[in-house]
């Protein structure tokens, strides 16, 4: 725990007696900000690639972030490309609080960062929040749920129904394939990816695969039956209810 950070007596843990009151005040007053200090310490949230040039920004945690590796490496994005074209890569390991002097570094110098989350926007509401205060001509444009349509300005609570722009669902799980083409869609939005170019070719022969794939396996058609609702095999009500 770094020294500086301020301690009550008798330290952060509950003891006895312990009201709720005081088990509030001493959560709010310096547990979430030892949490805090505890992960930026120890750099628990980092960049996994970065260069000095980079200009988009892509943070994920979890499945999403192995999901999207995976999407990256199907686009033929590969460490040293990132580098060229200017892409970083942000893990968050600890996804609630976000520590905000380690996503306002990971956020420094970029133009856009896309926030790859499985559901809900847990992570995309907080970086929203931290870099509020950021100078406009500084503050980098965040995407995650939605996307930006053409001739929109403000965010997603601006549009009148955001749901026609889904770029990364929240009604379902992701996937590698709505991920990459979610990358590469953005990329070419900020000219990282220039039609023409030798990236921007080779993501579209991946997209075309991808989508061949995914086509692939909607024709398959699997009969997986029906399953009536059931105890679970092991519920003591499976027996202790028959009449």
């Amino acid at each position: 725990m770094p020294e500086d950070l301020a301690m009550p007596p008798g330290g952060l843990h509950i003891r006895w007696p312990d009201v709720p009151l005081e088990q509030e005040a001493r959560l709010m007053d310096y547990k979430w900000y030892a949490a805090l200090a505890y992960v930026r310490a120890n750099r628990l949230n980092h960049n996994v690639v970065e260069g000095p040039n980079d200009r988009f920004g892509i943070i994920a945690s979890g499945k999403a972030f192995n999901d999207t590796c995976q999407a990256l490496a199907d686009l033929g994005l590969d460490d040293a490309t990132c580098r060229a074209i200017g892409v970083r890569v942000h893990k968050v390991n600890v996804v609630w609080p976000l520590e905000a002097t380690i996503t306002r570094e990971f956020a420094q110098g970029l133009a856009e960062i896309l926030v790859v989350e499985e559901k809900r926007q847990v992570i995309e509401y907080q970086i929203k929040e931290e870099l509020y205060n950021w100078r406009p001509d500084v503050r980098p444009n965040v995407l995650g749920k939605f996307d930006e349509p053409e001739g929109a300005a403000g965010g997603e609570w601006s549009m009148p129904n955001p749901s026609e722009n889904w770029l990364l669902r929240a009604k379902a799980d992701l996937s590698p394939a709505i991920i990459a083409k979610a990358i590469a869609k953005r990329l070419k939005k900020l000219g990282l990816a220039p039609a023409g170019g030798d990236v921007a070719a080779r993501m579209d022969q991946r997209i075309a695969v991808i989508e061949a794939r995914e086509k692939s396996l909607v024709e398959i058609k699997t009969d997986t039956g029906e399953r009536a609702p059931w105890f679970c095999s092991g519920c003591p009500h499976n027996s202790s209810t028959r009449v």
